[in-house]
């Protein structure tokens, strides 16, 4: 009887260590292969100084959206650390602003914390997207990572995903929540997915690779107007941007 509750105990502790030891493996393999797929910082404006960083940012000065109304580097300004884009009836535009980084990257992470003033009009709509460096549209992409359409309310948000040839085609999705209320967007943009983070949740994932650009883009901050007039002031604020690439 001692014999087999000896054998007993030593079979039990075999088990024992031996669960632990390949457990302690399998961590081993998963830190590994998430240290080597880490996505490394190499853009991050928190725009903290007095003004938009024209090393950094090339401001739009053209006809708005689709002809509507002016964008005009005038409609931004930087206050506590925000950057503000204003859009506003003056001499009887639309004015308001885009602005383009100057750095084009091929795939990446791009992060930004955004909220956008209700628009009672329902004449303009905040976005932040990535557009291509060949300027080829759409069949070189366009990634609408964050778009509050004119819904006065600005709820819900959308992501739209544009590619393909003219007529083009798209992926909608719609983001349930309130836009004029602070929040985190990220996208993951790889080579066969593109994953859409909200408020640091994954909200939506697309790995259709035709859909998915495949060539440099760039980060955009635009408040687009959709009509030729508004009443009021609307406001977009960008509290701060991060573009990663992966190690």
């Amino acid at each position: 009887m001692e014999k087999i509750l000896i054998n007993t105990l030593i079979c039990l502790m075999l088990l024992e260590f031996g669960t632990s030891f390949g457990q302690r493996n399998s961590d081993k393999k998963n830190l590994k292969k998430s240290s080597g797929s880490t996505w490394r910082l190499v853009f991050r404006d928190d725009f903290s100084g007095s003004s938009v960083n024209t090393a950094n940012w090339a401001f739009y000065n053209s006809p708005g959206h689709a002809g509507n109304g002016l964008r005009r580097p005038e409609a931004f300004s930087v206050s506590k650390g925000l950057l503000v884009v204003t859009a506003q009836m003056i001499n009887g535009n639309i004015v308001s602003g885009g602005m383009a980084h100057k750095m084009n990257y091929k795939y990446g992470k791009f992060e930004f914390k955004v909220r956008t003033e209700p628009d009672s009009s329902e004449a303009t709509s905040g976005v932040i997207l990535t557009w291509p460096q060949s300027e080829r549209w759409p069949m070189d992409g366009e990634n609408d990572m964050y778009e509050t359409s004119t819904v006065g309310s600005r709820n819900p948000f959308h992501t739209y995903i544009h590619y393909g040839t003219t007529p083009h085609t798209q992926y909608h999705f719609q983001q349930n929540a309130d836009a004029t209320k602070w929040h985190i967007i990220a996208m993951e943009w790889e080579e066969k997915e593109l994953r859409m983070y909200r408020d640091g949740k994954l909200v939506w994932t697309l790995n259709d690779v035709n859909a998915i650009p495949h060539v440099p883009h760039h980060l955009c901050i635009q408040l687009d107007a959709f009509k030729k007039s508004m009443t009021g002031v609307v406001k977009m604020y960008v509290d701060w941007v991060k573009i990663y690439q992966r190690n």
